[in-house]
This record gives C-alpha cells, structure tokens and sequence, in this order.
C-alpha cells in the first residue's frame, strides 16, 4: 500500500509541478524577501497596517503547507466526533445526574446559576437551544507520529486536539481569510502549472461563516475590556467595508439597565450613545421614563437606525445583539441582571465560554466516550477518532490524575511527559513543561489539583505532552532553513466546519504567533 503524502512547506513555482519544496530550493535569500514584500503589500491593499495586531501581517509567511485531502479527512472527521460529544454533553449538564458533570467539572457557583438560568430560558423559548447556538469555535491540535494508531498499526501526522478556543469570537480568522486571499493571488499572478494548486481552505468561506453569527439588520456592539483585540479590529474594518455599518466596541461600564414593560425579563440592554452618532437629544427631565431621540446619521446601504433615547439623564442607545470579547473575571464582573441580559443577545453563547472553552472539557469527552457510543450520539469508529484525536487531559480530583499521582511519586522521571495547563487561559499563557518543574513542587501541585473541588486561579489540567513531527520550514526572508513543528487549528461556526485555519510554527516550545511564531496558510493539488 502506497504511504500516503506528508504535509511539506513549499514555494509556488510556474513550472512542472507548480511548486518546490523548501528542501530542494536553491533560491537565493533576495528571492525570499521578495516573496516576503510582495505578500505584505498585497495584505496592507486589504486592511491597513493600523488594523493588524502589533504589525502581525509581518508574522504570516508567504510560503504555503501542501497538504493531502486525507489531512482535510482526519481534521473533518474529528470535528464531526467532537461537535457531536460536546453538544450532546453540554446540553445535558444539569440532566444527566448519573453523569455528574458539574461535579466532575465544577465552575464558580455564580455561573452554574446563570448555566442553569441560560437552559430555563432555552426551555420557555427566550433562547434558541445550545445546538443552534454553538458560536464561534477553533480548536488547536498538534500533528505528532503515534507508534500505535489505528488498528495498533504505527500512524504518520496524526491530528491531536490540545484545546477548543471559543472564548473570542474572532481570533485568528481574519488572518487566514487575508492569508489565504493572498495564496489565491499569488498563484494566479505565477500562472503556468502554479494553477494546479488551489487554496486548502476558502478565505470567502471563512470570512462569510464569521457573518453568520450576527443579524445584519441590527446594530452590532462589541463588548471588551483588558483584551487588546488581534482580530477584532480587523472584523470590524470588514463588516463596515461589506455591510456600510460599523460594529461598536463598548465597555461593561457603558452598559445599562432599563425597565421596560414589554420585555420577557423585565429590561432592555442599552449603552451610553456614542454622541458622534447622535444628531440632538430628547430629554426625561426627573421621571426616568424613556425618550426618543433624534435618530444619528445613517451609512449608505445600511439596513438600520440606531435606537437612541434618553434615560436618567443619559443619552442611551439599544444593544440588540453583542458580541464578546471578555474574560471570565471580566463576566464574572457583571451583575447577576446585567449578564442575562447580555446573555439573552451575545452570539458567542455563555455556555460555549463557560463549558467548551475550558481545558477541562477534553478531559470530560475523554471520559464520556463509552457512555456517548452507548447512547449512540457516536459510533464506535468516531470514538476511535477522539480516543487517539484529543491529548490524554486529566482533570482535578479524577482517577487519572490519582493514578498518574501514584506513579509520579515512585518514578520521578514521568513528570517530564506532561504539562500543566491552566483550565481557562489562552494564547500559551501560564502553561508549564514538567520537565522544567523540580519533584516536590510536580508533586505538591498534583496532590493540590487531586483534592480541587472549585476553580482557582492555580486550577490545570494535566496534558500528555506530545512530541511534535517535526518539518523543514523556512519562516524568514533570510531563507534560513529550520526543523521545526507545525501547531494547527480549524474554524467552526455554530457548529459548521468552515476549513483549515493557519498553521503555527516556531522553534519556541510554546508555539503563538503573540510569542514571535510564523503563520503559514496551506494549499493543496487541484482535483482532475
């Protein structure tokens, strides 16, 4: 049987094939800076330099991953066995007491009461249920050689989830929907036998799946805080660009409460008015009843006005729909009132945030899949896929952990084949290799996380720590060739696969573009 093709960097070429892998090039260095400058200035001529995080255009490298259509198979088989686990085991959270989930994954008790509020509300119809309201998803995974995969036979780039990134809406999207613009431009300008490479993922897709998550006519608020925003500020360029309309970041403080009579909870959500937008005001004088406004300006072509009163003195305008950019400490802020109002209108549903953003979660799927066959959410071949397509994650106060316990304290070397992740972060922050923690704190730390029974700011998962392929790349434009691993990830929206994202890449072993990495989109063969 023919060994199926491995993922390679390559450049693309006019002549036979259409592209050369990296390995082979014999290009001087200018050649490199050259395909470097040329990108750069086709992704400025696509959103200004202004708009991309800390000048990250510079991060994303002009040279494509060619990968095979099995890669696109494993990564979309995958994601159907763990969009399928994971909606079936939110949406019975308080149910299911066999399962005890929120024993098993406790969260702070403020949460689990508004949890508990956010599936009442689903029940009375206030809210579409958590299958119809997943949010934006993108999970990471590390592509690793396994001894023993399917069938006990050894398994080349095998695709291993690290963890889910539903926390913020649009991290890392409109770097591959630009990224992969410019891979569309490149090989149709080299031309010649360039064009029988074709993008492995739509940026068209990618940017129209991101569109789906709001209602285009209403307006669009972003809440955020402390987050600076990578993609954020790029997604508002576009939507204003596409729909004549401009989202509006707002902060918690902005936001307001006001009775209303004809609400299903008793509120509307407004926020203090943007005065630019606003032509004049009404007034309330002392008796806080609403008054309209004069209605602000409108772009050409939008669908909507802005609903502007006035309220306690205030100049309000209405939230209809928002989107969040928050940390949890920064919900957590919230009022009890306040966040089921945003609850009721975010698109990124609180339970996404809460329960499939947390590291924990592949923990639970892992345990959970003999009850999921059982129930015949998955089949016995899906389960197969997660058992060797999510990382071993143990949770606080499980067995596995207890027995890994066990046999850290007679085998001082185990812990070098772990990490500890901590159960809510992101973007590589807090994580710790087992091998640069000594014995006695590995050992204090699992005997603290054995006996956890609530969140703590200290709260990891403990992951098997994946040895990464590891693949020639040339990242710079000074041409020099490196082995290194490629981190990948894949962008879902409500629960549909809109393809491969970028691939992440540097000699650091944590790999984040926020930490110096490269951003490497992927091509593949057009089909005959």
């Amino acid at each position: 049987m023919a060994t199926a093709q491995v993922m390679q960097q390559i450049h693309i070429r006019q002549s036979h094939p259409g592209f050369q892998v990296v390995v082979a090039s014999q290009d001087k260095n200018s050649h490199y800076k050259e395909e470097h400058d040329k990108q750069e200035r086709y992704l400025l001529s696509k959103c200004a330099a202004h708009l991309w995080h800390d000048g990250s255009y510079s991060a994303i490298c002009p040279r494509p991953v060619l990968v095979g259509k099995h890669h696109l198979q494993r990564m979309e088989d995958i994601h159907e066995a763990l969009t399928a686990a994971i909606t079936d085991i939110v949406q019975r959270w308080w149910s299911d007491s066999d399962a005890r989930l929120p024993i098993r994954m406790p969260l702070e008790p403020e949460e689990e009461e508004h949890l508990k509020w956010l599936d009442a509300q689903t029940a009375c119809g206030n809210i579409p249920s958590f299958a119809k309201r997943l949010g934006s998803w993108r999970p990471d995974f590390l592509v690793e050689d396994l001894q023993h995969g399917q069938d006990g036979a050894p398994l080349q780039e095998n695709f291993s989830t690290t963890e889910i990134n539903a926390r913020f809406s649009f991290n890392g999207y409109m770097h591959e929907v630009y990224g992969q613009l410019a891979l569309d431009k490149a090989i149709d300008e080299m031309g010649g036998e360039a064009r029988r490479l074709v993008s492995a993922t739509s940026g068209k897709e990618i940017m129209n799946g991101l569109f789906e998550l709001f209602r285009h006519d209403q307006p669009l608020h972003l809440l955020k805080e402390q987050e600076d925003g990578i993609d954020i500020h790029m997604f508002i360029d576009a939507v204003e660009r596409r729909l004549g309309i401009k989202p509006r970041i707002i902060k918690p403080e902005e936001l307001r409460l006001v009775p209303h009579s004809e609400s299903k909870t008793g509120y509307q959500l407004y926020c203090i008015a943007d005065q630019a937008d606003c032509t004049g005001t009404g007034t309330d004088g002392a008796s806080g009843s609403l008054v309209a406004a004069t209605k602000p300006t409108v772009a050409p072509g939008a669908l909507f006005k802005r609903e502007v009163v006035t309220h306690d003195g205030e100049v309000l305008e209405r939230v209809f729909q928002v989107g969040l950019e928050l940390h949890q400490r920064e919900i957590a802020a919230l009022s009890p009132e306040l966040l089921r109002e945003v609850s009721l209108r975010c698109f990124n549903d609180l339970r996404t945030i809460l329960l499939v953003h947390d590291k924990r979660m592949l923990g639970i799927v892992k345990q959970e899949l003999p009850r999921l066959v059982a129930r015949s959410v998955l089949t016995p071949q899906q389960s197969s896929i997660l058992e060797r397509g999510i990382v071993d994650t143990y949770l606080p106060g499980s067995q596995e952990l207890d027995t890994l316990l066990q046999a850290s304290l007679s085998q001082p070397d185990v812990k070098n084949a772990y990490i500890l992740k901590p159960i809510r972060g992101g973007k590589g922050a807090g994580i710790l290799f087992g091998d640069d923690i000594d014995q006695s704190r590995w050992i204090e730390t699992l005997k603290h996380l054995k006996l956890s029974t609530k969140v703590q700011p200290t709260s990891y998962v403990v992951q098997r720590r994946i040895v990464p392929r590891l693949y020639d790349m040339v990242l710079e434009a000074t041409g020099e060739l490196r082995r290194y691993p490629l981190v990948g990830t894949y962008h879902v929206v409500n629960g549909r696969l809109l393809g491969l994202g970028t691939w992440r890449s540097s000699g650091s072993r944590i790999v984040a573009i926020c930490g110096g990495g490269s951003a490497i989109c992927s091509v593949m063969r057009a089909s005959l």
